[in-house]
């Protein structure tokens, strides 16, 4: 029987994402990038490292990056707030997420 990596294993694969979009904000919030362009590099590399993850945790992932974002590209400090535009973010990220799964599942 092969033995298999621990990378195969989709919680090993959900936490190592979520660790890169943790060292992505840092970067945004270092860089001091415009809030609107932190939140477009977020959203990109949460669709990107959503792409090999199961669905409920490419949904985690999804949420994670959307808190990132409004707690750090939009407001400081982690705050996380839920007006309109916080959910509109929200839905994108989850469903960017989403939709990347599924590409990568095709793939």
């Amino acid at each position: 029987m092969a033995q298999r990596a621990m990378i195969d294993q989709v919680g090993v694969r959900f936490g190592i994402g979520a660790g890169l979009l943790f060292l992505v904000t840092g970067a945004v919030v270092v860089g001091g990038l415009p809030s609107a362009h932190g939140v477009a590099l977020l959203l990109l590399a949460t669709g990107v490292l959503a792409a090999p993850l199961d669905g409920p945790h490419a949904l985690l992932l999804g949420l994670a990056g959307w808190a990132f974002a409004t707690g750090f590209a939009v407001n400081t400090l982690g705050l996380l707030t839920l007006a309109r535009p916080d959910l509109l973010r929200l839905a994108v990220f989850v469903t960017a997420a989403s939709v990347t799964r599924r590409l990568g599942e095709a793939g």
